[in-house]
C-alpha cells in the first residue's frame, strides 16, 4: 500500500485503518518497543506500550501526510518516543534507593577498554560513591536521583514529600559536600 492510499484510509476509515497498520507495522512497532525497553520491562510491559504506541498513531493519524513523509517513519518517531516514555516511566516505578546502603549493589557504568583509565575511573568512581553515601539521607536520595535517574527538582520534591526550593537547596549543599570529599581523599590518598 502506498503512502497516499494510508492517508486516504486513515482519513475515511480509521478503525479499518487501525487494524491495518497493526497487521502491516505490528511487528515493526513490538521490534522498537522491545528494543528500547530491553532490559527493565517485562514481556506484558512491552505488549502494553505496544498497545499505547497504536492507540497513539490512532489519534495522532489526522497529523499523518504523505507529503511530510512515508507512513513506516512516522510510525517509527511515534513508537520510539513513547517507548522512550515507557522506559523512563519503568525506571522511576522500580527504582528504590535502598541499594544506597549497600555499596556492592551500585551499578557501575562501562569503562573504556584501557587498563590504566579504567582502574583510575573505578578509583574515581568508587570516591564518589562513598561520598554519596556519606551524606545520609535525604541527601543522598535527592542526588542519586538527579544524576543517576535524571529526575527533574520537581519530580523529586513530589516523590520525598518536599517543597522544590528545598530539593534544589540540598542538592546544591550535598554538590559542594561531595566535591569537598573527594577533595580530601585526594589530599590523603
Amino acid at each position: 500500500m502506498t503512502d497516499t492510499e494510508w492517508a486516504d484510509i486513515l482519513r475515511s476509515s480509521p478503525k479499518e485503518a487501525y487494524g491495518k497498520l497493526v497487521e502491516c507495522f505490528g511487528g515493526l512497532v513490538y521490534t522498537i518497543a522491545a528494543d528500547k525497553l530491553a532490559g527493565c520491562a517485562s514481556k506484558d510491559d512491552i505488549e502494553d506500550c505496544v498497545s499505547d504506541i497504536f492507540v497513539e498513531i490512532f489519534r495522532s493519524s489526522d497529523k499523518y501526510s504523505p507529503d511530510n513523509g512515508n507512513i513506516k517513519t512516522f510510525i517509527s518517531t511515534i513508537a520510539k518516543r513513547r517507548a522512550i516514555d515507557a522506559f523512563r516511566q519503568l525506571s522511576r516505578k522500580y527504582s528504590t534507593t535502598e541499594y544506597i546502603d549497600d555499596p556492592d549493589c551500585a551499578p557501575l557504568p562501562n569503562s573504556p577498554d584501557d587498563t590504566e583509565n579504567e582502574a583510575e575511573e573505578n578509583i574515581l568512581r568508587g570516591k564518589l560513591w562513598e561520598a554519596v553515601r556519606s551524606l545520609g539521607k535525604p541527601d543522598s536520595t535527592i542526588i542519586v536521583y538527579q544524576y543517576y535517574y535524571g529526575m527533574t527538582v520537581a519530580d523529586i520534591a513530589s516523590r520525598l514529600k518536599m517543597t522544590a526550593a528545598a530539593v534544589q537547596k540540598r542538592s546544591l549543599r550535598a554538590r559542594d559536600k561531595i566535591k569537598s570529599l573527594i577533595g580530601k581523599g585526594e589530599e590523603n590518598g
